[in-house]
């Protein structure tokens, strides 16, 4: 029984496991996929191979309803939209004999630019990207796996000046109040705070607000063209709540009376946006599904004759990868292409248990082999004033302790 256990681990480590693309599906360079697979043997092993995938999948599900019964059938389509294989250790006729170690595989792959976003529509439409490492050994012997998945988005550019202006819907109700609701942009990414100004005045005396609803809601709207024109679909749409709050103090708060006359009932309203791209997903358009976000208002009120009214409204706003354009500077686009490979080591082993450092960003890394004549300098004038600070590890320094460990 202990033969087969495992002694082995393996984990996949990646620079960015949120990927994005610039432009649209025809226009858009596609984005870079890099990572390390490590493998930790802590007795002498025997392999069969080593090996990595990632793939892409498009899983389509719909009901139709039988001709004659009216009864609904469910199918269920998958596509591979995106297949690559790593074979680092391929199979050959003898097995691998590697000793107790660490092993670390480099990987990288540049992704098209017209595959679709990743996406998940319960029960309709998802799309999924997932690394997958194989350790393979002898016949009766387990094998060893580990997956990883891999968030795709889309970011459109360039965003013109419209999405980055103010925005606001303001009207008049049943000539009994003006209201004024406003955004400070259009523009959001995860994690962002949605501050939402609303402004209610009053025209007449009588009325009275029970309470102020403040909903952001997600649309997805699946078209027929995902399932390749079968007959008898039709485009599906869902929704769900990202956030909601309900105000019931809001015109007892902000009743102010000058002279018998109502002034305003404002009111500040912010809306936190999940950092997850899973509990929040980007604007979507293309020809499969469409997703979009809207901030939805809701006004009860009560006239003088106890009659119960409600003021709806509505604001769009578009959630994307990133808030502003997302291009490098031209001098900073040397970050991307080429790399380091000692840089993104390190990197991907920042979260290790040792703690007698503390690692630098990619960026920052990539900057010391710049830097590293200028720290040589202020190392050799402050050799001899033992009572200074040390400085912190150079870039020389670094990759032997991480390959070490």
């Amino acid at each position: 029984m202990d033969k087969l256990r495992s002694h082995a681990k393996v984990k996949i480590h990646v620079e960015n496991e949120n990927l994005i693309m610039y432009g649209n599906s025809t226009e858009s360079a596609g984005c870079v996929l890099r990572g390390i697979m490590n493998l930790q043997l802590q007795e002498t092993s025997k392999i069969k191979s080593i090996g990595l995938e990632l793939t892409g999948k498009m899983t389509i599900s719909w009901t139709e309803v039988g001709v004659g019964n009216g009864h609904e059938r469910l199918f269920r389509e998958e596509k591979t939209i995106l297949k690559h294989d790593w074979k680092f250790l391929p199979k050959q006729q003898k097995m691998y004999i590697l000793n107790a170690g660490s092993y670390n595989y480099e990987f990288e792959m540049i992704l098209p630019g017209d595959i679709p976003e990743s996406t998940y529509v319960a029960n309709f439409y998802t799309v999924q990207y997932q690394l997958k490492a194989i350790i393979e050994r002898s016949t009766f012997l387990p094998n060893i796996s580990t997956r990883k998945l891999i968030h795709v988005s889309r970011q459109l550019l360039p965003f013109t000046a419209e999405f980055l202006e103010p925005i606001s819907v303001a009207n008049q109700w049943a000539s009994k109040l003006d209201y004024d609701i406003s955004l400070p942009t259009k523009i959001y990414t995860h994690g962002d705070q949605i501050p939402v100004t609303i402004r209610i005045t009053p025209l007449v005396h009588s009325l009275k607000v029970r309470h102020l609803t403040c909903t952001l809601k997600e649309y997805m709207i699946c078209k027929n063209t995902a399932v390749q024109g079968f007959l008898n679909t039709r485009s599906r749409t869902q929704g769900r709540v990202l956030f909601s709050v309900r105000d019931d103090k809001f015109g007892a708060a902000n009743n102010a009376n000058l002279g018998g006359h109502f002034v305003e009932w404002s009111k500040l309203q912010t809306i936190p946006l999940p950092i997850s791209p899973q509990e929040l997903q980007c604007d979507i358009q293309n020809e499969s599904i469409r997703i979009k976000h809207k901030i939805k208002f809701v006004l009860s009120l009560m006239n003088s004759d106890g009659h119960i009214s409600e003021l709806r409204a509505s604001l769009p706003v578009i959630i994307c990868a990133v808030n502003n354009t997302g291009l490098p500077a031209y001098g900073e686009t040397w970050r991307t292409l080429p790399y380091h490979p000692e840089a993104m080591l390190a990197l991907l082993y920042q979260q290790t248990t040792d703690t007698r450092y503390s690692l630098p960003s990619y960026n920052s890394i990539c900057d010391l082999e710049d830097q590293q004549q200028q720290q040589q300098q202020q190392q050799s004038q402050s050799s001899t004033n033992n009572n200074n600070v040390p400085l912190p590890p150079t870039y020389d320094e670094i990759i032997p302790w991480l390959v070490s460990n």
